[in-house]
């Protein structure tokens, strides 16, 4: 640096010499490490987690997608043993008339089929309370209900 030409250079020499090392440097300087070394490490371990990042969020997700059609193949095997059990309780010959008798309303050889039909209580009300209000009314009025309703739009 004594062998240079003094001038101009001189003054940025000395304020470059003035300021003082930069905490790398030091960190550098105490380790025996060159800040080169320190930055291709530093770059390297960004380089490994980038490179790393994208395979273990796929990982992740594909675990979490695991779960998830392993719980829906639970519910699935459930349905399936839900259906198999229905399916032999459809085979049995006793559930079958006893399913008949109910919803078709059938009856075996040499039985007499009874149907009784009771209107509720809610029905008997209902009735009830429109004949009152029939009898209520005058009779005008009735007849002009009867004659301006259709049947099945009445009560």
């Amino acid at each position: 640096m004594g062998s240079r030409v003094r001038g101009n250079d001189e003054g940025a020499e000395s304020a470059v010499e003035a300021s003082p090392p930069s905490r790398l440097a030091l960190f550098a300087q105490r380790r025996g490490v060159s800040v080169t070394t320190i930055g291709i490490a530093v770059g390297l371990g960004i380089f490994l987690m980038l490179t790393l990042a994208v395979p273990a969020r796929t990982y992740i997700a594909q675990r979490n997608e695991f779960n998830q059609l392993k719980e829906s193949n639970e519910r699935l095997q459930q349905q399936t043993e839900e259906y198999k059990s229905r399916l032999a309780q459809q085979s049995d010959p006793a559930y079958i008339e006893q399913e008949a008798r109910k919803r078709l309303q059938l009856v075996m050889k040499g039985e007499k089929p009874i149907v009784i039909i009771n209107p509720t209580r809610d029905q008997q009300q209902a009735e009830q309370a429109e004949e009152r209000q029939r009898k209520a009314t005058p009779w005008y009025e009735n007849l002009m209900d009867a004659v301006s309703t259709p049947p099945e739009t009445r009560g």
